[in-house]
């Protein structure tokens, strides 16, 4: 659940702030404003076409087009006009601040990083640039260095609510929980549709147990954002908290008729069923989720524990054998294969999986071992009372 929303949250970076007017003519300048992207490209073509403008109302024209580009989603043009810009305006932040933003598209953070400092070396009060660079430092996980940023813009800009979200991520990120349900609650008076903001101060108060106020957001985001899939799911999490095991299978269920290439649906739904008592139905969720993704070791571990429970040992073990095969090593794996063969009364086997577990894994309390009612069957056996004697 939580990597879901972060890779959404992370997403959210590739959002484009516009900077103030510029040196632009004001019908090319003022269409991107209005995100009229496709007559803006006609208009600012016309501008550069006439001959008439002066080296630098050029390289304007060419960074407003330059945006305009990226509204319509042609990012190869968008970078053609930021770097035509530049040459004929090195001093430009803006054009710098766009082709950044291009980079930032391209998950290219390097070169990304490096115009939006030029960006703010040229004119150290350019909001939307120390956004920018605080969103990619947020990305990178430099999160001191996103709160400076992000910290700046917001000074610069108060109203920018997304600045705000994103600074929101920053501290949820940092486990400063309540700072980051204060900048996503500011992020939403400013702008009360704000989805992104909706779904972090929903996770945000989930993880602070206090599930009322996330329903509270889930739900106002689906009233949003109907097909919104991970809105589902976060309800279903807290629906799931609360042992309302009913309604978060529903929800995730119509996730699932959403999106249904996602992994953790069908096993975040699996899950649920194993506490709703209905393992058949948890095994068939398991199962497609490893259809989706046959290369997940977790995946083998999680239908290995059911079919533990469900004493169906050797498709037990068998899982388990997946799992290590492509996780070596892993101490829950070995650990569960050490209980199903204690249980299948292989002695030599289940002893086995136990020295690798603290051997290999780790683990160093024996008496973990000795209360477990899993390894009764073993007890009695010399290469268990080894075991215990070293």
């Amino acid at each position: 659940m939580k990597l879901a929303i972060a890779a959404l949250l992370c997403s959210a970076c590739l959002a484009v702030f516009f900077p103030s007017a510029g040196r632009a003519t004001g019908a090319c300048r003022d269409l991107v404003m209005q995100g009229r992207f496709a007559r803006a490209v006609e208009e600012c073509t016309a501008g550069i076409a006439s001959g008439k403008l002066s080296k630098e109302e050029l390289a304007a024209e060419h960074t407003w087009r330059g945006f305009a580009y990226v509204g319509t989603g042609d990012v190869q043009k968008a970078m053609g006009d930021f770097d035509r810009a530049i040459g004929l305006d090195p001093k430009s932040d803006t054009a710098y601040l766009g082709r950044g933003q291009v980079h930032e598209m391209k998950k290219d953070y390097k070169a990304a990083r490096a115009d939006l400092s030029k960006a703010i070396e040229i004119n150290p009060g350019n909001s939307a640039a120390l956004a920018h660079r605080g969103m990619i430092s947020y990305v990178e996980k430099r999160y001191e260095e996103a709160l400076g940023d992000l910290g700046r813009s917001i000074e610069l800009d108060p109203k920018n609510a997304r600045a705000l979200c994103f600074r929101g991520n920053t501290y949820a990120a940092m486990n400063e929980q309540q700072k980051a349900v204060d900048d996503y609650t500011r992020a939403l008076e400013l702008n009360p549709g704000d989805s992104l903001s909706l779904l972090g101060r929903g996770l945000v108060q989930k993880k602070m147990k206090r599930y009322e106020e996330a329903l509270a957001d889930y739900n106002a985001l689906l009233r949003i954002s109907p097909g919104f899939w991970q809105a589902y799911q976060g309800r279903a999490d807290i629906y799931a908290a609360t042992k309302r095991y009913a309604r978060a299978i529903e929800d995730l269920s119509r996730a699932i008729k959403i999106d249904p290439t996602q992994v953790i649906l069908y096993s975040q739904r699996g899950l649920t069923y194993v506490f709703y008592r209905r393992p058949d139905r948890a095994e068939q969720d398991f199962t497609k989720a490893i259809e989706l993704s046959p290369s997940n070791s977790a995946l083998y571990l999680t239908r290995a524990s059911l079919y533990k429970e469900m004493d169906r040992l050797d498709d037990s073990a068998a899982d388990l054998r997946k799992a290590l095969e492509l996780k070596p090593g892993n101490v829950a794996a070995t650990m569960l294969f050490a209980r199903v063969e204690s249980l299948r009364k292989n002695a030599s086997e289940a002893c086995r999986w136990l020295n690798a577990a603290y051997t290999e894994g780790g683990l160093r309390n024996r008496n973990l071992v000795r209360k477990e009612k899993d390894f009764d069957n073993i007890r009695y056996s010399e290469c268990y009372m080894k075991f215990m004697e070293q």
